[in-house]
């Protein structure tokens, strides 16, 4: 699906992070409401100039979900997304 849809727009609707970590923009939202929309690494971090290694959005809803998949699964997205 990347491939062949490489310059099309494409809306996924996913309950999985690695299914959407390499989007171009993913908006998160919450009981039927928008909460955030940006590219996946820029709801990761304060500060996307940084040379972030970690996680350190406290209080988005991309990056609680993130963080909650567990330490392993969470870094390997982050790198992903980075």
């Amino acid at each position: 699906m990347r491939t062949e849809f490489k310059k099309s727009t494409v809306i996924l609707i996913a309950h999985r992070l690695a299914t959407v970590i390499d989007a171009d923009r993913i908006l998160v939202m919450n009981k039927g409401e928008g909460k955030e929309f940006d590219h996946p690494y820029k709801l990761l971090v304060e500060d996307p100039e940084a040379d972030n290694t970690e996680i350190t959005n406290k209080e988005g809803y991309f990056s609680k979900m993130l963080k909650s998949s567990g330490k392993q699964t969470s870094k390997s997205l982050f790198e992903i997304a980075k």
